[in-house]
């Protein structure tokens, strides 16, 4: 039998409307997955598992704010370049 650090548990709702899914993958096959993938792969894949892991981060009106408002600078052409930013 398989231990719970060895075995993932993936539930799926509502996969193309078939339902609940629901498998159990080894850890070790999941990893030997990733080592087929080329270098261009597991960047994407990196990118997926970090956003995974990582929480969100709420933001606060103020930043959102700023935000958008940095957008629609860069979006009409009015730009900062990184050396006078750190001036």
């Amino acid at each position: 039998m398989l231990s719970n650090r060895e075995v993932v548990n993936i539930t799926t709702l509502r996969c193309n409307n078939l339902g609940v899914i629901s498998v159990i993958v080894a850890r070790e096959h999941v990893k030997a997955l990733v080592d087929r993938l080329s270098d261009e792969q597991v960047k994407a894949l990196w990118i997926f598992l970090n956003a995974m892991v990582w929480p969100e981060v709420e933001i606060s009106s103020e930043d959102e704010a700023d935000i958008k408002e940095g957008l629609a600078d860069l979006e009409a052409g009015r730009k900062v370049r990184a050396e006078d930013a750190w001036k």
